[in-house]
């Protein structure tokens, strides 16, 4: 099988409009490519376990990478900085999450800031106690997109993602950001939404005004995913946004049972970061599985482009992150499976593993780059037949731009 032939099955049902946007988006560039297809590299990491060193189990987010970080209110309303998406959390060896971001450094940035990536991890471990990175501890590059939040009003987030008329405001439909719901959308997710606010005791403040199909990531493009706008403290600059995701299993195989995938998704992220975000839930909608939780701005996210030129700042960035993993994994230590905190120091401090880490990292980077030039130049030509509607959807989407 191909590697573009991997990429169609594995993406068949999703959102059209917005698996054209994904493929696209991976074609274009080899991180955008790792980034969107987990599910390869873990393909091949289970088919080439042998050669690498065994790791201790270990909670992990499932998609390390140098921008899968970014900053959020906690459920204390309080600033955080920590791993922003955990839709292929899982429980594995820790390598896997060690393995997966040092290639994605190999791609965004210098080989030599993987080696430093792993001496910070290592340490961290072997200190063994688990910390987390808020306004008072953050520091320098990692610090200002801390600060960045200071400030914001709630006004502001709503002008950029609603108009208002009068006093009643509506999600901005801009073809980029949000899309139009489909048929069905809007009853299901009012039914939804009424519910869930009778369930939490705020009826009032769960109260639906608007809601559209949100576009947002990479390798979540396709999935069912919307923008909501409810009542909150009162219209019209009280308003909540919030995210609605639908979860998928992950693409890290033999996994424990969970009620759903939401129920993974929440969990683990809970045990893995020092304070989890505002308003997270594991939900269902009409017996498919959601994560709900309080809108996230693209801007909160760490993006590569804000380094360029700036060296001293991407290596503070990249200490910060292999912090944030090592607190993470120590956090949620001894759980349902994973290795004690003693397990996770012992393997911190050994040494024997790490150059084969890295070893394979860089080697898979090159082959990161070979499959996204493949994948590219097969989406340009000939596509397989049942892939031709998605084609014919990304062409459309690229005239309306």
């Amino acid at each position: 099988m191909t590697v573009a032939e991997r990429i169609f099955k594995y993406n068949e049902g999703r959102d059209a409009e917005r698996l054209a946007m994904k493929y696209r988006s991976i074609a274009a560039t080899a991180t955008a490519f790792f980034r969107g297809t987990a599910h390869l590299f873990y393909e091949d990491l289970t088919a080439e376990a042998a050669s690498i060193p065994k790791s201790p189990a270990a909670w992990i987010c499932g998609d390390a990478h140098l921008e899968n970080f970014g900053v959020y209110k906690g459920d204390n309303r309080l600033v955080y900085f920590d791993f922003n998406d955990f839709d292929e959390a899982a429980l594995a060896p820790a390598h896997y999450e060690i393995l997966r971001m040092l290639t994605g450094i190999h791609l965004s940035a210098d080989g030599l800031l993987a080696e430093r990536f792993l001496a910070e991890y290592a340490i961290e471990l072997n200190e063994g106690k688990p910390r987390w990175v808020e306004r008072a501890t953050a520091r320098d590059a990692v610090k200002d997109l801390v600060y960045s939040l200071k400030g914001r009003t709630r006004k502001q987030l709503l002008k950029r993602h609603t108009t208002l008329g009068g006093k009643t405001r509506q999600i901005s439909i801009n073809g980029d950001g949000a899309l139009p719901l489909e048929p069905g959308d809007w009853e299901r997710l009012q039914r939804f939404v009424h519910s869930f606010g009778e369930q939490v005791g705020r009826k009032a403040f769960f109260n639906l005004l608007s809601a559209a199909r949100r576009v947002a990531g990479t390798g979540s493009l396709g999935v069912k995913r919307y923008i909501l706008l409810v009542e909150g403290k009162g219209s019209p600059d009280n308003n909540f946004l919030l995210d609605l995701k639908q979860a998928r299993p992950s693409v890290i195989g033999d996994q424990p049972v969970w009620h759903s995938q939401a129920e993974r998704i929440v969990t683990i992220q809970r045990r893995v970061q020092a304070i989890a975000p505002a308003f997270l839930h594991a939900v269902d909608v009409d017996d498919e599985s959601y994560v709900l939780r309080e809108l996230v701005p693209g801007e909160d996210r760490v993006r590569l482009e804000a380094y360029v030129n700036r060296p001293a700042a991407l290596e503070q960035l990249v200490v910060t992150e292999a912090n944030v993993m090592a607190w993470g994994q120590l956090r949620a230590s001894g759980r349902q499976g994973a290795a004690i905190a003693d397990e996770l120091i012992a393997f911190g401090r050994d040494t024997s593993w790490r150059q084969k880490m890295l070893a394979y990292a860089r080697d898979y980077a090159e082959r990161v780059k070979r499959d996204q030039s493949e994948f590219a130049k097969e989406l340009a030509g000939a596509v397989p037949e049942k892939t031709q509607k998605v084609a014919k959807v990304a062409k459309s989407v690229r005239r309306k731009k």
